[in-house]
């Protein structure tokens, strides 16, 4: 474990874990993450960075491409359905399109509560309806998304399947969230260990999302969905953070229900460490992350 990564689990034990206590603020977890923000590296000058305003039935992105792109990525940021945005998940999408020699889609999907389920799935969906319909080939595209974000890959893919439409070549979770009932066993298991989270706060969470719907909603929920014909699957959790069964009992369906998925599991890591990209434990996983894209998108 780097020393970088020691610092950062105690940062974000003292900073955010303890921001999570009690009744989650939505406006006070916007703020946090947007200071966060303003620390993050620059993007690099081999990638430029194209803002895209929203227009007709698509929300707000931004590209952020590498000279000469080989494939494209639409990425998906975490955040709980509720915070972070195209400037938290800037660097991870910048280094993605760098080291994969890539062009990345970020998605300013609608957020909760002003937003709620379904609405940044049908965000998700209409980008890829729109790339489609740029003519760029599904078989050069991985979709990617941590956390939230990795949940929300997931029901774009679900949806998009079920309208009939072109899968892409693989998608890559960063500790997806895929179970909003948060029955997990890890959920009580992990809860010291894990930096990040207070377990009672995922709940509140999940709710601005859903509004009063079950939380059990295959399309919110894609744990709890058919699988089926979705493409290959690379998963990263951690092995002590809260939500590390959804991840592992995901990989498990997944396989049961003849989807191709990877697991990588690391000991004492953040959630959502890969776009943590300072860290010599984020450049190692993705690293695998773009070897897989390059191999998918043959």
């Amino acid at each position: 474990m780097s020393f970088q990564a020691v610092l950062t689990g105690w940062f974000l034990r003292y900073k955010f874990k303890r921001a999570t206590r009690g009744t989650l603020n939505v406006q006070n977890a916007r703020l946090m993450v947007n200071k966060m923000a303003e620390r993050n590296p620059p993007v690099p000058k081999s990638v430029s960075h194209q803002p895209v305003p929203a227009q007709n039935n698509l929300c707000p992105a931004e590209w952020l491409k590498a000279d000469q792109p080989k494939l494209t990525v639409l990425y998906f940021h975490g955040g709980g359905y509720f915070f972070c945005g195209l400037d938290t998940h800037r660097p991870v999408c910048a280094y993605l399109a760098k080291s994969a020699q890539a062009q990345v889609l970020s998605v300013d999907y609608r957020l909760a509560p002003e937003h709620v389920f379904p609405a940044a799935i049908d965000d998700g969906v209409a980008w890829w309806k729109a790339l489609l319909d740029q003519g760029i080939d599904p078989s050069q595209v991985v979709f990617g998304g941590d956390s939230a974000g990795g949940g929300l890959t997931l029901a774009v893919l679900i949806a998009a399947r079920d309208q009939g439409l072109p899968m892409p070549a693989g998608a890559v979770l960063f500790s997806p969230w895929t179970d909003l009932s948060c029955s997990g066993e890890s959920m009580r298991s992990q809860a010291k260990a894990d930096v990040m989270f207070e377990p009672p706060a995922l709940p509140q969470a999940a709710q601005f999302y859903l509004a009063g719907r079950p939380a059990t909603t295959p399309l919110a929920s894609p744990l709890f969905a058919d699988l089926k014909g979705l493409p290959p699957l690379m998963i990263h959790a951690s092995e002590h953070e809260v939500l590390r069964d959804d991840s592992t009992r995901l990989h498990a369906k997944a396989q049961q229900q003849g989807v191709q998925s990877e697991l990588h599991l690391k000991p004492k890591m953040p959630h959502v460490w890969p776009t943590m990209v300072l860290l010599p434990e984020a450049r190692d996983s993705l690293k695998q992350t773009v070897a897989f894209m390059h191999r998918v998108t043959r």
